[in-house]
């Protein structure tokens, strides 16, 4: 457990219980700590009437002010919260009830410590198979939903006709095939980014080359690729729609890989050494329903194998996508929002 949750415990129920007695708590709010937390629950808040908002600092209020969201900085004291996250230790209070939810599909990293999941009364997890790896390491408070962020793709959200508007929006050129890059957190121990960041200028006469990397990553990392010639950089909370116009997707273990294996892409992946973060299963099934390599040198060759067999991994994506999702159906939104209206009436 985190060192603020027993310095806030005290002073923090106190005051929680006070106000809670002469009901004045704050209602039901979503805790955000950056805007893709608010992005991710919004297919979640087309069900329901709006939530307040409460950011983690002042930057994160001002980042969701510049997506026009209004909210309230951190410390409030709501009736009930809900984050993208696991961050109940920030509310320290056992009668105050929380609810979190992934901001990645599945759990591609091994689980948090289960002591900081459980302060939680539910965490939404992707599928049955996540909650019962959940239950094997203590986690008591999964439930199966399905990953909200990638209904648009699958409830006619994101139609042609808005994945044609995009690519005309960014620039596709569409005699060109289109090549996603993706990266986790370079620092992970299990990352590939160092192998190809400063290589896109190869792929860029021939394809549209589109690259998003873990927000943590190292800034010089980031400035080299938005400084490439021709090549996309994604600033975007939802990459969702990229994905989506892409015929191969490249990657190493970033949980964006179940999002491209779930919109059944083409998927190349560089073999990385095991870590503190491996999980031996996840990493076995991205070997399963991804073209593995080892070198930026065998890349361009792996990118052709895909192109001409695009089909030659759908069966082990399909069966990739039965572990991380239970339902591809475009209704997890729906199934989290009537869970919480199922808790809180009010909200019916």
């Amino acid at each position: 457990m985190v060192l603020s949750y027993y310095l806030l415990k005290v002073p923090y129920t106190i005051t929680w219980n006070v106000l809670n007695f002469f009901n004045k708590t704050e209602g039901i709010m979503l805790y955000c700590a950056n805007t893709l937390d608010y992005q991710i629950f919004s297919e979640v808040q087309k069900h329901l009437p709006p939530l307040k908002i409460l950011a983690k600092d002042k930057k994160a209020q001002q980042e969701l002010l510049a997506i026009g969201v209004k909210s309230k900085v951190y410390p409030a004291f709501p009736k009930a919260v809900i984050m993208c996250r696991q961050a109940g230790y920030k509310f320290p209070v056992s009668s105050m009830i929380k609810i979190g939810m992934r901001h990645g599909a599945y759990t591609f990293k091994p689980f948090a410590n289960s002591k900081g999941y459980n302060l939680l009364d539910y965490f939404y997890m992707t599928s049955s198979t996540e909650v019962k790896r959940a239950e094997k390491v203590g986690i008591k408070c999964g439930l199966a939903i399905g990953f909200p962020k990638l209904d648009p793709a699958f409830n006619g959200e994101q139609s042609t006709e808005y994945t044609e508007k995009l690519k005309t929006t960014i620039g596709i050129n569409k005699n060109k095939k289109t090549l996603l890059f993706t990266a986790t957190w370079n620092d992970s121990g299990v990352a590939a980014v160092d192998v190809w960041f400063d290589k896109l200028d190869a792929y860029t006469d021939e394809f549209n080359v589109l690259v998003t990397v873990h927000p943590w990553t190292d800034p010089k990392i980031k400035q080299t690729i938005q400084n490439t010639p021709n090549v996309y950089f994604i600033d975007s909370a939802d990459v969702v729609p990229f994905i989506q116009i892409s015929d191969v997707c490249i990657g190493d273990t970033s949980s964006i890989l179940a999002e491209c294996c779930a919109l059944d892409k083409a998927i190349i992946t560089f073999k990385v050494d095991d870590g503190k973060r491996t999980v031996k299963e996840v990493k076995q099934m991205i070997a399963d329903f991804s073209i593995q390599i080892d070198t930026a040198e065998e890349l361009m060759a792996a990118i052709r194998v895909s192109l001409e067999t695009p089909k030659q991994k759908e069966k082990q994506r399909a069966r990739a996508n039965k572990i991380m999702f239970d339902e591809l159906d475009g209704k997890a939104g729906f199934r989290a929002a009537e869970h919480i209206k199922s808790i809180f009436p009010e909200l019916q």
